[in-house]
């Protein structure tokens, strides 16, 4: 193997070594990011169904008795009219103990939350998880390229969600920015995630609330869905400053060596025995791709105001 000295990058070995670094950041590199948004999905899930079953399941059939809305459903049901019953996920409420107004409480699943309770799954099927996070934090313009990238993770969310025994969580899913909704799921989808009320509006069917503790749980219910996307994007955040970091010494290096000083096991993980200056750098099997994961100690990223420049003889120096 030549002296990794003397192998000089050019765009063709630059480009694939930001690929590899990339991929090896989003999916063979566990940070604190990756267990918080585990924590925060295992949350997701536990407090959406605890409020269902001691808040939402209650305080609606209070309201909306099951016995009546059967007999209202049963002769509703074929009318030329209308429908005397509709079945919703989405509810108003409103404390009869203070001067909170109404608000809404919902059960159905944007993009975002999805993507979120999802990123695993969608990650190792190839999709960029995180692809709407990074749009709206760069205020990057909505292209071709990225609808297409959103279509095609769409494409999977039923089959992920039919894999992991969590169906109701593709029934809940609706977008209806991009003309996407549910309609074709049957209610048995929804698992015990609906519930059979008068028709109308949500708002139209506020529902007042005497319990202060039920109306902390469903508060909690709204802070538990906030929580989870926000850890969804600080864990975006915190890799696409790696990758943008090592993709920016990847730019000033003219030499293996000057990325070795920051990534220590590139050599691990490339195959540097092909030196010609027209070819890419040909990349090792999986199994070494783990092993970046060591990479991110060589990164410091207590110094944000640290800038890596070539100087004169073409070593890095820092600079603040």
């Amino acid at each position: 193997m030549p002296e990794l000295e003397k192998i000089r990058l050019n765009s063709h070995k630059r480009q694939a070594l930001k690929k590899e670094w990339a991929r090896t950041v989003w999916d063979n590199m566990p940070l604190q990011v990756d267990e918080d948004l585990k924590e925060a999905q295992a949350n997701y899930r536990k407090v959406r169904s605890d409020v269902w079953d001691n808040v939402i399941t209650p305080n609606v059939e209070a309201n909306f008795p099951m016995a009546d809305m059967k007999i209202l459903n049963k002769y509703g049901s074929g009318s030329h009219y209308r429908d005397f019953t509709d079945t919703d996920r989405c509810f108003y409420f409103k404390p009869a103990f203070n001067d909170d107004s109404e608000t809404q409480f919902e059960w159905s699943m944007d993009k975002d939350e999805y993507n979120a309770l999802y990123h695993s799954e969608l990650q190792a099927r190839g999709h960029q998880a995180t692809l709407q996070v990074e749009y709206d934090e760069t205020k990057r313009q909505e292209n071709p390229h990225y609808h297409s990238a959103i279509d095609n993770m769409k494409k999977d969310y039923s089959s992920i969600a039919k894999a992991n025994g969590t169906y109701e969580d593709f029934a809940l899913f609706s977008d209806n920015n991009h003309g996407y909704n549910s309609s074709d799921c049957a209610e048995s989808d929804y698992g015990k995630y609906s519930k059979v009320v008068v028709s109308g509006s949500c708002h139209s069917r506020c529902m007042m609330m005497s319990s202060q503790a039920d109306w902390e749980m469903l508060k909690m219910w709204a802070t538990t869905q906030s929580q989870l996307t926000n850890a969804h994007r600080k864990l975006w955040k915190e890799k696409y400053q790696l990758i943008t970091d090592m993709n920016s010494i990847i730019e000033q290096s003219k030499f293996i060596a000057d990325i070795e000083k920051y990534w220590t096991n590139v050599r691990e993980c490339v195959n540097f025995e092909n030196t010609e200056i027209g070819q890419e750098l040909s990349i090792v099997s999986d199994e070494t791709k783990s092993r970046l994961s060591q990479a991110i100690n060589n990164i410091d990223t207590t110094k944000p105001d640290t800038v890596v420049v070539a100087g004169q003889n073409q070593n890095f120096a820092l600079v603040h």
